[in-house]
């Protein structure tokens, strides 16, 4: 859910400018999700993804490392038999592209065809192309708050979005993400995706963007404001 690529070619080269001026040359995501930001820049930096989700990193890995061996076909009974299964590449992958809407174990996704029209046929085809620019990402399990000692990074986060889709690990606590933030803004580079943001966060861009999210959008556009905010204390009044 969320994905970046829309906006990315909009977001990255702000983040990337602004880190290039202050000599940074690590990039952190600690809400990876499905790496269409970090996939996208420039291998110069060092990149480390995380995610609180086992299974998607899992995934990723199964993206970056295995895909020429990534299936093209898979019935519904073995989809069945894989829910419950301990995360691994592979197998984690699956339960992604063979689910319905491609979210995590959301129902197998039926379909007919050959190899190329089958919804894991088409997964296999945007995991070819997406493999080798995730080559050299360091992918990590765990939550964002568990990490507090990076320095010197640009970290960009794309949490949860509030009022929005919730996730089977349960209710995202915003005010502690937004406290996490301002203090990992003391000795890094700080830009959050969301909707909207706490006062003392600037927006640097903005853009109107086609979404699922009914709470967020125009129902006459079915479309909302992505915004993206850098931290910056003198902004409150």
């Amino acid at each position: 859910m969320g994905s970046k690529n829309w906006i990315a070619k909009f977001v990255l080269p702000i983040m990337i400018k602004e880190a290039n001026e202050k000599g940074i040359t690590t990039w952190v995501e600690p809400f990876v999700g499905g790496a269409n930001m970090i996939d996208k820049v420039p291998n110069n930096f060092q990149r480390i993804g995380i995610d609180y989700n086992a299974h998607t990193i899992k995934a990723l890995i199964a993206i970056r490392d295995l895909v020429d061996k990534l299936p093209s076909q898979l019935n519904e009974d073995e989809y069945k038999q894989l829910k419950g299964s301990e995360p691994e590449p592979i197998k984690s992958w699956l339960r992604f592209v063979a689910s319905f809407g491609g979210k995590f174990d959301n129902g197998y996704a039926r379909q007919n065809g050959s190899d190329e029209t089958t919804f894991i046929g088409y997964g296999k085809r945007n995991a070819k192309k997406q493999s080798p620019n995730l080559k050299g990402v360091k992918f990590i399990n765990g939550s964002y708050d568990e990490y507090s000692d990076f320095e010197n990074c640009l970290i960009y986060c794309d949490p949860p979005y509030n009022n929005t889709t919730s996730y089977k690990t349960g209710a995202f606590d915003h005010p502690k993400f937004w406290d996490w933030c301002r203090k990992m803004s003391e000795k890094n580079l700080v830009f959050v995706s969301e909707y909207k943001a706490p006062d003392d966060f600037i927006c640097v861009w903005e853009g109107e963007v086609k979404t699922n999210f009914a709470s967020q959008r125009d129902e006459a556009t079915h479309k909302a404001v992505e915004k993206l905010f850098k931290f910056s204390p003198t902004n409150v009044q």
